[in-house]
């Protein structure tokens, strides 16, 4: 049998090329994916029926996936089946036409996709755990190839037109597939006996850990800081473009914070064991106040440099947080629906009625609406402090008998 030590580089490698495939289609998705949909010929509230229910499948979905990989105890197979649906989603928007058509192959993508990304982080945070290196130094390059992606994919939008975003996708998703098929599998020797019972079995301790007071506030305070960037995600670039902000001056600002997140997330384990999870989730918090104050008042350029920079405790810290909260707190039996379960608070049940808010008030109070996001920012922290007095660094739950 291979060592720890010797199965460590190989499979760090493997699973930050697996990071890596990811973040070319989301450098692609998330700035055009709205912009092709108009291209396509799909008016304004059909637009809004197809995100709004990609979003409400995000919070149904991946608890649902999660749960079912924690019981079959094989997180891995459950990421391939997904991600095969995510490139066969992507896949179809080559062949669409109809809006009824793109509805379906979109969503089913988008479903998937929201699926398996937290249950790609529970187990990357599993496996570095065992084997002993920075989960942060394998994340890392999924914002590097964001960053390119956004880049490269401007160029060609620019070059060739919306045409592209479909091929694109189709070939990013086919290199994130491939790249999760060579993800170690599990352990030999996994649970024994009806699958039906160990799914009702994890759903009922599922139920359990959501009556744990400690893990609620995790989720609030997690939740509540991710959330809060839903403005600066849906509105801030239009609102420096109505300052007088060029394009090209937007793209070039725009990876800054990016940067800062990766320069973190490389030395994410010597963060985690000076300051700690709860910690890091209160420094998060504490960026996004100071963050989000500071665009409120449409500070100088210097300004502007700088709150892009605090995307990094905004963020990557809050996030590290969450990911070793997990770890210490949550039985590694229940990791997925953990992660399914933060994913869910931070990217739907937070982010969506932000954004939806930010919408509502941005054509009366403009900027100034940085100071909601300020004011969740807040809640994270109190949240945070409470999950302080609480939590104590051990599990949150009981091993059954």
């Amino acid at each position: 049998m291979e060592s720890e030590a010797s199965l460590r580089g190989p499979t760090a490698l493997k699973l930050g090329v697996a990071y890596a495939a990811s973040g070319i289609s989301g450098g692609m998705y998330i700035p055009f994916f709205g912009a092709w949909l108009v291209y396509k010929g799909m008016s304004t509230v059909e637009i809004g029926t197809l995100l709004s229910v990609g979003m409400l499948l995000r919070v149904i979905v991946p608890p649902l996936t999660g749960m079912i990989a924690d019981a079959r105890d094989d997180r891995r197979s459950m990421m391939i089946a997904l991600y095969g649906l995510q490139f066969l989603g992507y896949l179809g928007l080559n062949f669409v036409m109809t809006p009824v058509q793109i509805f379906l192959v979109a969503v089913t993508a988008s479903m998937a996709g929201s699926a398996a990304s937290p249950l790609q982080e529970g187990v990357s945070m599993r496996i570095a755990e065992r084997l002993g290196f920075d989960y942060g130094r394998v994340r890392l390059w999924n914002s590097l190839t964001f960053t390119a992606s956004n880049v490269l994919s401007g160029l060609a939008v620019t070059r060739w037109g919306l045409v592209v975003l479909a091929p694109w996708l189709a070939v990013s998703l086919a290199l994130t597939f491939v790249s999760i098929c060579f993800v170690p599998a599990p352990p030999q020797g996994g649970p024994q006996g009806s699958l039906r019972v160990r799914i009702a079995a994890t759903f009922a301790e599922t139920r359990e850990l959501l009556k744990s007071t400690p893990f609620l506030l995790f989720l609030l305070a997690a939740s509540l800081d991710q959330g809060s960037h839903a403005f600066y995600y849906g509105y801030g670039g239009l609102h420096w473009v109505r300052l007088g902000y060029s394009g090209a001056l937007i793209g070039a600002i725009w990876p800054l914070g990016v940067i800062a997140e990766a320069m973190l997330f490389s030395v994410s384990l010597t963060l985690f064991r000076k300051i700690g999870p709860t910690r890091l989730l209160l420094l998060g918090g504490a960026g996004c106040v100071l963050r989000w104050t500071i665009l409120a008042f449409d500070p100088n350029f210097a300004l502007v440099v700088f709150a892009q920079i605090l995307h990094g405790a905004t963020f990557a810290l809050a996030h590290l947080g969450a990911m070793y909260f997990i770890v210490q707190a949550v039985p590694p039996r229940l990791s997925s629906t953990a992660q399914s379960l933060y994913a869910v608070g931070a990217n739907g049940l937070a982010m969506g009625p932000a954004t939806y808010l930010s919408g509502v008030l941005y054509p009366t109070l403009g900027g100034e609406t940085y100071l909601v996001m300020a004011a969740m920012g807040l809640g994270a922290m109190l949240f945070a402090v409470l999950l302080g007095r609480v939590w104590h660094g051990g599990r949150i739950t009981q091993q059954p008998t």
